[in-house]
């Protein structure tokens, strides 16, 4: 029984760690050093009004655009980003083409506009037309950014002011999911991504954010790195600057909308397409991961990537450990520890029963969602341990 008890407890602590646990130590970190004095001035408060508002003096920007078969986005996207607040003369897109069949490429060109280019690659994939493209920008700074994402008008001065601080050496834009209503699936993703966002926030705070949304992330092109083509670049570019030993930083005004993915199967797919590139991604630069050579950025990454990535094995291990205890020793507390898991399961069945019915229960879809994300940590995991590879990501 005490074998049982200590696999019950480590896994469960482990869990609010990864849930809970690591998110309110953050603020904690947070509060403690500004009431200490010892945070100094944020590189984030750059792009809240101390970056230079001159026109000529602002970064070069080009923004990468990586399509396939986006005909009916492609447009919406480019006039997008050009309505922006930002100089005409100081803003490229690159439209990256990869093996587009559509209509696509000729939407591009019958545009006709000066701070558009179009670059064209036969199907190699996502990651590889990115390489390709990058080699001809000469710009400051590297915009990556999707065909589905809509850009609020300040997004482009936001992010060319957090660079101001010299030490920033990547800026994560802030992807916001309005709340439209929507399945179980939608209301559970939209809990999981606001305390996402929280973490990312008081991970930039500390300087110990390594994390990036690849919708809208940018970089100082100087700092970019080839990527592996099997691995996508919000999985690698972030690694990559820290491990320059610059910061990223997440730009709370720099904002973006998108919508979630509606659908069991989409969510799914999408999830397990995640983990298993962001987990790949994540072991190719192993030195991140060690406490004694980045102890603060390995602290981090583990704590908010590679243990939840790994939550599955314990919530297997806590729910078994503490099923096992009721059926060898029934008494209150170990009832009491099996009961908080037998809840969550049969809240999130009874999620998945009200999706399949079109139904909403409420808070059942966050346990349902919470339940379907673990699934797709655990079969992306063991897809990167098994050498999988996936070359493309979404349409591309």
């Amino acid at each position: 029984m005490v074998a049982l008890w200590t696999l019950f407890a480590a896994s469960t602590f482990l869990l609010y760690w990864i849930y809970d646990g690591y998110g309110r130590f953050l603020h904690l970190a947070v509060t403690v050093r500004n009431l200490t004095g010892h945070a100094g001035r944020k590189p984030q408060e750059s792009e809240e009004g101390q970056g230079t508002s001159d026109p000529g003096k602002l970064p070069s920007i080009t923004a990468l655009l990586t399509v396939h078969n986006e005909q009916d986005t492609v447009e919406r996207t480019l006039r997008n980003l050009l309505a922006c607040d930002y100089p005409p003369d100081r803003l490229r897109i690159v439209v990256a083409s990869d093996g587009s069949t559509d209509a696509t490429n000729s939407i591009v060109q019958e545009m006709h506009h000066p701070q558009i280019a179009l670059f064209t690659s036969p199907g190699l994939g996502k990651t590889a037309t990115q390489n390709m493209a990058v080699r001809d920008i000469e710009s400051d700074i590297l915009l990556f950014v999707d065909a589905d994402i809509s850009f609020e008008p300040q997004f482009l001065k936001s992010v060319a002011r957090s660079f101001a601080a010299p030490e920033v050496g990547a800026v994560d834009g802030r992807l916001l999911y309005p709340s439209r209503g929507g399945s179980a699936e939608v209301e559970g993703q939209g809990f999981y991504w606001k305390y996402e966002l929280r973490l990312r926030d008081l991970e930039s705070r500390l300087g110990i954010l390594a994390v990036m949304t690849g919708a809208c992330m940018s970089i100082r092109r100087e700092l970019f790195v080839e990527m592996d083509p099997s691995i996508g670049e919000d999985c690698i570019v972030p690694l990559d600057i820290v491990q320059q030993g610059y910061r990223v930083i997440h730009a709370t005004s720099a904002q973006a909308v998108d919508r979630f993915e509606d659908g069991l199967g989409v969510t799914l797919r999408r999830r397990i397409r995640m983990t298993l590139r962001n987990w790949q991604g994540t072991w190719t630069r192993p030195s991140l991961l060690n406490p004694f050579r980045y102890p603060r950025i390995a602290f981090a990454l583990w704590s908010h990537k590679l243990l939840r990535w790994l939550s599955p094995v314990f919530l297997l291990c806590a729910v078994a450990a503490s099923l096992a205890m009721v059926i060898l020793s029934p008494s209150l507390i170990t009832l009491a520890a099996f009961a908080p898991y037998a809840t969550l399961l049969g809240m999130a069945g009874c999620g998945w029963i009200a999706s399949r019915a079109g139904r909403r229960i409420p808070m059942t879809g966050t346990a349902f969602t919470f339940l379907l994300a673990n699934i797709a940590f655990l079969v992306g995991v063991l897809g990167a341990i098994r050498g999988q590879r996936i070359r493309s990501y979404r349409n591309v």
